[in-house]
């Protein structure tokens, strides 16, 4: 006897339910034994749901009315570390946009004295951990003013270096896809390079590079984490440290962040595919300037980060002082460093260059001319 489609699928559905819903059942059984100590069988169903039941029952706790050892709820050290990730990642990834964009336009230069530099930076920053970049700011700077060289100008200068490298990658490669017969209308049109850029070229690159900038974005909020090693109280910082001083509670913690950046990172992602969709589709038109409205939402984006810095100043004065001004100072220094490195490495990486023949030079400027990647004549 044949089965119905319908059934076969709810019966499908009914064994995921049924394996999916065992697993984490007997994880989180495990994990409220071990905090708790008690004494019984996870193979008891009875024991089981106990354990189970008890486990969510604190989980909803954290988030509610649970507090600490001075009466704070435990609530306020998540939104704290959620208001600095969401600080950090505003402010860190427009600027990284902006600077990756000017790397773009240096990479496609015919000039090798600007292409060269910005090549050296980027491949860098891409092949180097973010760790160690961070450390390296963070104690390599030491000699610098006070004011300069802190925990919020550190971590948003590596931050913003680093996915700068990134984002030229994809800025430049969309800028590629652009068909080169779009400048040379332009050009005939009567337009400025400057004008076809920001009129013709750049509209038409944002729906490209969208996905994977945005994509980008997500990452950024999971390597944030990493800025605890300056003393950053994010949220994974907050999630550990509130563990480390309630052990019988650690997992909990643990499991509200992770739903904390999944919660932030599914709508961003939604977003991306409903943009992308709708920038790609033959009946969207809009009157509006792409490109003023892309400068806009990155100026939104500092001013939420900054609301958020704000926010946390006010949860905890004592993590985010003047965030306006830390946020001017954070600018300058990922300005000097990255000037300092396109200078230094693009200087080093320019004596092998010059000594190629006057041959390879020209394919090289043409395989820029060309659009495709002036790295790529390297591996021939």
């Amino acid at each position: 006897m044949r089965i119905p489609p319908a059934i076969r699928f709810l019966g499908l559905v009914a064994l995921l339910v049924l394996i999916f819903g065992s697993c984490g059942s007997l994880t989180l059984g495990a994990l409220d034994k071990a905090q708790t100590a008690a004494a019984g069988s996870l193979v008891d169903p009875t024991f089981l749901a106990a354990r189970v039941g008890h486990f969510l029952q604190v989980l909803a706790s954290v988030l509610t009315t649970a507090t600490d050892q001075n009466g704070n709820p435990l609530r306020q050290y998540f939104f704290l570390g959620l208001a600095l990730t969401v600080t950090f990642c505003f402010i860190a990834m427009p600027l990284a946009i902006v600077l990756g964009f000017v790397l773009a336009l240096l990479s496609r230069s015919q000039l090798s004295v600007l292409t060269v530099p910005a090549r050296a930076y980027v491949e860098f920053f891409r092949n180097t951990p973010l760790l160690v970049q961070l450390l390296a700011i963070w104690w390599g700077l030491a000699f610098l003013p006070h004011w300069l060289i802190t925990p919020f100008t550190a971590g948003v200068a590596t931050l913003t270096l680093n996915y700068a490298a990134y984002e030229c990658e994809n800025i430049r490669a969309g800028l590629a896809a652009v068909d080169r017969g779009q400048g040379e209308a332009a050009a005939a049109l009567g337009l400025s390079n400057t004008q076809a850029l920001r009129l013709v070229v750049v509209p038409q690159t944002i729906s490209i590079v969208l996905p994977p900038v945005l994509n980008d974005f997500i990452y950024m909020f999971k390597d944030s984490a990493a800025l605890t090693v300056v003393t950053i109280a994010e949220l994974t910082t907050q999630s550990t440290g509130l563990g480390r001083r309630i052990p019988t509670l650690s997992w909990q913690f643990i499991i509200v962040g992770g739903l904390i950046y999944l919660a932030m990172s599914l709508p961003l992602g939604r977003l991306a595919r409903a943009a992308e969709a709708r920038l790609k589709s033959s009946n969207y038109s809009t009157r509006r300037d792409l490109t003023v409205t892309t400068a806009q939402v990155l100026a939104a984006s500092v001013v939420v980060g900054l609301g958020a810095a704000f926010v946390a100043d006010a949860l905890s004065p004592d993590v985010v002082p003047a965030p306006l001004g830390q946020l001017l100072a954070a600018v300058g220094l990922t300005l000097t460093i990255m000037v300092f490195v396109l200078v230094v490495l693009g200087g080093i990486a320019y004596i092998p260059f010059s000594l190629l023949g006057p041959r390879r030079r020209a394919a090289h400027q043409d395989t820029l001319a060309q659009g495709r990647d002036p790295v790529a004549l390297a591996s021939k």
